[in-house]
Parts: C-alpha cells; sequence; structure tokens
C-alpha cells in the first residue's frame, strides 16, 4: 500500500516531501527534452531515498536519437541506490533489464498500453474506453523481469499471480505526440519549450479525422456533450478520469501515483491525507 507523488521535475520537491506519502517519482511518458539532467535527477532521488522514500524514475518513451542517453541516464542514476524506474518503450526496457544493477525495478509505464482491435462494423467506442491489459499481453513484458504496471484508475486488469499494479488516481492519458502542440503553440524549438509545458492548455475536440476518407468532419452534434475536457501538458492530453481509483474499494490497486500538476499544493496534501489511511484500511 503505497502513495507515489509524480513530479516531472524536482521544483516541488521539498513540498511533496513533507506529505505523508511511501514514494516520489521524477519524470513523465512524452517529453525527453523534459526529463531533468543527471545530476539534477542524482540529488534529487538521493533526497527521496535519505527521506526514507521509495524513489522514483519515470523514462519517456524514447525515439531513435535520445535512446542510448535515456538508457544512460538511467543506468547511471541506478547505480547510486535503490530505484523504481518506470519504461515507456519496449527498446529501452530491453536495454535496462540487460544491464541494470541489481536494486532496479523496472515497471512497465502508461505509454505502454496495449492497443485494441476495433471492428469497423461495430458501433463506435467511447471516448473514455478503458484500457484492457490482458494476460498474455503482459506475460510477453514479463520476459523482460517485468513484475510492475502502472495503469489508468479506470483499466481492466487481468494480471499474471506476481504482478503489482500501480495505478493514477484521477487522470487518464489519452494520446502523445510524436510533435509536440505545446512547443509549435508557442513557437519555441527543443530545448528551449522545457517550461512552456508548466502551464496547461485545456481543451475539448470539435472536429474529428475521417480516416477511412482522409478529411477533418465536425464532431456530430449528438457526440458532443460526451466529448471528454482535455487537459495538455506539453506533447500529452489527459482527461479525467470517469471513474476515479477509489482507496476505499478492497479491489482497488494497493499502490496509487498522484500527478502533482493537477493539484495545488493545499488540494495535494488534502488528497495524500486521504489516500493514505484509506490505502491502509485495505492491506
Amino acid at each position: 500500500m503505497t502513495v507515489d507523488i509524480r513530479l516531472t521535475t524536482p521544483a516541488r520537491l521539498t513540498e511533496v516531501l513533507a506529505l505523508d506519502i511511501d514514494a516520489v517519482s521524477i519524470g513523465q511518458e512524452g517529453c525527453h527534452h523534459k526529463l531533468p539532467d543527471t545530476d539534477t535527477l542524482r540529488h534529487a532521488l538521493d533526497r527521496i531515498r535519505t527521506a526514507g522514500l521509495r524513489a522514483g524514475l519515470v523514462l519517456p518513451t524514447a525515439w531513435q536519437r535520445h535512446a542510448t542517453t535515456l538508457a544512460d541516464t538511467a543506468l547511471t542514476v541506478a547505480k547510486d541506490g535503490p530505484l523504481a524506474c518506470t519504461v515507456n518503450d519496449l527498446g529501452t526496457l530491453a536495454h535496462l533489464a540487460a544491464q541494470a544493477p541489481a536494486g532496479c525495478e523496472l515497471a512497465l509505464g502508461l505509454a505502454l498500453r496495449p492497443g485494441r482491435a476495433h471492428d469497423a462494423a461495430e458501433q463506435p467506442r467511447r471516448p473514455d474506453e478503458p484500457t484492457v491489459y490482458d494476460e498474455a499481453f503482459l506475460t510477453e513484458y514479463a520476459a523482460f523481469g517485468v513484475r510492475v504496471l502502472e495503469a489508468d484508475p479506470a483499466a481492466v486488469v487481468h494480471a499474471p499471480a506476481g504482478w503489482r499494479v500501480r495505478r493514477l488516481a484521477d487522470v487518464t492519458p489519452v494520446a502523445w505526440a510524436r510533435a509536440c502542440p505545446t512547443a509549435r503553440h508557442h513557437q519555441l524549438t527543443p530545448p528551449h519549450c522545457a517550461t512552456a509545458c508548466d502551464t496547461p492548455v485545456r481543451l475539448t475536440a470539435t472536429h474529428r479525422w475521417q480516416l477511412g476518407h482522409g478529411h477533418r468532419e465536425p464532431v456530430p452534434v449528438a457526440d458532443r456533450p460526451h466529448q471528454p475536457h482535455l487537459t495538455v501538458y506539453g506533447n500529452t492530453a489527459y482527461a479525467q478520469a470517469a471513474t476515479p481509483a477509489d482507496p476505499a474499494d478492497p479491489a482497488a490497486s494497493a499502490e496509487v501515483i498522484v500527478d502533482a500538476r493537477f493539484h495545488t499544493p493545499q488540494q495535494l496534501a488534502a488528497h495524500a491525507a486521504v489516500l493514505r489511511p484509506a490505502l491502509a484500511a485495505h492491506p
């Protein structure tokens, strides 16, 4: 039973270390340029360990030109002490599985969720259709020694024995863009765009692509009330979870992730104060 506060950078680390929590992880799924440099990460992770908490690193999805740098960063910080390392692409996972030192626990990140086959003859899926992790999918990753999965609040997880599931508490990532819309909006190029995504953009879909015909069309009037309100941080769009994880539910995950970006300091403290006792009641 753990409460893990997720930070994109160590800027709020002092605030978070004062809370009654079990773990702090630094990083995000989407952008290599947003990840702090290695020295900054080492210092921050050492502070987390010194506070008696589980230290975590979240590696973004690695495109080819960044893959070696990300893997080297993870291997460097993993040598300093116990580390929970969340990986969001298969190549980095394979690299770390072969070279990570003892004490480095690998987890499947949110960007490694499975795609779902969809028959065009079926009724259109809802925008907030839950992700389904089946046993066969997770068994493939178990070959890399992974036994930890990060999932959104409403995900349906059919985990084999021995797996642990960490769930986001109240938001669901719905898309990652390779070409960052936030950088384009601010007319900035990496790495100069790294602070632009600290301020979220909120939007709701009004149009959709008709992929079979290659054109854009308005979302039908009847469907507009069902479009989720999205929050965009950098190259990642999030929706408020349709069914937030309820830690008071005995069937809920015993490990919860709270993304600090969606909470003011006061809200984060109040959230942690509610989650910790609720999780403790259901070991």
